[in-house]
């Protein structure tokens, strides 16, 4: 016997109709590596999982891989998915959701494990279940895979698609979802399950109405469905929902020495080539971004009087500076990926730009204002490209202040030099597998290269 909950009281769901024990003899599914060394990391702890969908979605996953452990298992996962490469993201209002996440820059590819220690449902989690110890007794092997037993995997899927995306089936799923409601029983403990929760019936019902096809139809008895549930629920699941509302609200962190944000410091000939990498790199990263300038910028609607004022370029490019710095530092402690684009003559890697009182201003500034960086992203390119806005100086002493800028990118701590001429998608990929080795792995004192 297994436990359900409705209302404040506990109800007993019986286990009929439970077959497919042991291992499965259908086709090993193709996997994505990293995914595989997380399943491998998992088996070999001995930690009981099952991947609750998508086992059709592994070689490259659309969206998240959705797994269920033991309850109590969490503290062993983030060293033990650590060692597969994905690295934890805090996310607040999430129930039991624990979210890892590693990069493939061969393929430019995020990959998401979302692992649960419960099975519940809706936008908010806020109809939690008992159903994940019984999920686990009978979960069958398919190769590297544990899986829920059919029938259970199949109702699975169609809990997922009534509660949690409000009965709302992309294109690409209509065949998932077909194939559930056929491998799918009344017969069934999920089953069982909401009948004893929504109302007597209601399990047949959804059923038929799946086998339909129709499935335009499954927004309106999602939404009954939603409605019975918030009914049924004790007031403390009604409070948790409004709580995780609320704590979604809070920026998603990574934890330990990440928790106060990442510094992506990116130095570079200016034009399309920066711009477009500081706009991808924060793109698609786990964390929110935000772009910061230290550069001279275009002018703002204050900035008139300052260009007018003789003497006032300087002290223009100081307030923007400043202005910069204090963005940056305020992102950071947020806990954001903080993506700052420094000027391609950037005093802290050539020493032309701090000859003047107003640039030898702007270097102490961002020095004393601004996050250090955790990665210093070198953008390399030929000396005419580099100081492209230095017009009048002759090759050789553009060239000098080239060298001067890789000599001082060796001697920083994570400082990486980056070819800028290469294809704009490889030069993404490359910084965005740089930023994402510093978080994963812990920095090293000979931190930095050459790429």
């Amino acid at each position: 016997m297994i436990s359900s909950v409705k209302g404040e009281e506990q109800m007993e769901v019986p286990m009929n109709g439970q077959t497919d024990p042991g291992e499965w003899n259908g086709e090993q599914p193709d996997i994505h590596p990293a995914v595989a060394r997380a399943f491998r990391a998992l088996e070999g702890s001995g930690l009981p999982w099952v991947l609750l969908r998508g086992e059709d979605d592994l070689v490259r996953p659309t969206g998240d891989v959705d797994i269920l452990v033991a309850d109590g298992e969490f503290p062993r996962l983030d060293a033990l998915l650590a060692g597969a490469g994905f690295r934890r993201v805090v996310a607040h209002g999430h129930g039991s959701h624990r979210f890892y996440f590693s990069y493939d820059a061969t393929e430019d590819l995020w990959l998401k494990l979302d692992i649960v220690s419960e099975i519940s449902f809706g936008p908010l989690q806020q109809w939690p279940t008992l159903l994940a110890k019984g999920c686990l007794q009978r979960r069958i092997r398919n190769g590297l895979l544990w899986l829920p037993a059919t029938t259970e995997q199949a109702w699975l899927q169609l809990l997922h698609i009534m509660l949690d995306k409000g009965g709302a089936v992309r294109p690409e799923r209509m065949e998932t979802v077909r194939v559930a409601g056929a491998l799918a029983s009344t017969d069934d403990v999920i089953a069982a399950f909401v009948d004893r929760q929504v109302g007597p019936g209601t399990a047949a019902q959804l059923l038929k109405l799946v086998r339909s096809g129709t499935f335009d139809d499954f927004r309106g008895p999602a939404r009954r469905m939603a409605a019975a549930l918030t009914r049924n629920a004790p007031l403390r699941t009604r409070l948790a929902a409004g709580r995780n509302r609320l704590l979604r609200l809070l920026s998603p962190t990574f934890p330990g020495r990440f928790s106060r944000g990442i510094v992506v410091d990116v130095v570079g000939p200016e034009g399309a080539v920066k711009t477009a990498l500081l706009g991808r790199l924060g793109e698609n990263f786990p964390i929110p971004s935000r772009y910061v300038s230290l550069g001279l910028g275009a002018n703002g609607h204050r900035d008139g009087w300052l260009t007018r004022t003789p003497g006032g370029r300087p002290d223009q490019q100081a307030i923007r500076q400043l202005r910069g710095a204090l963005a940056a530092k305020y992102h950071y402690r947020r806990g954001r990926l903080v993506l700052v684009d420094r000027p391609s003559d950037d005093a802290s890697l050539t020493d032309h730009a701090g000859t003047t009182a107003g640039g030898r201003t702007e270097t102490v500034l961002a020095a004393a204002v601004a996050p250090k960086p955790d990665v210093l992203l070198v953008l390399d390119a030929p000396a005419e490209v580099m100081f492209a806005g230095n017009g009048g100086h002759p090759p050789e002493v553009l060239e000098k202040w080239r060298q001067a800028r890789l000599a001082a990118a060796k001697r920083l701590p994570n400082a990486w030099v980056v070819d800028a001429e290469q294809a704009q998608p490889l030069l993404q990929r490359v910084a965005t597998g740089i930023v994402w080795g510093q978080v994963v792995e812990p920095p090293s004192p000979d931190a930095g290269g050459i790429t």
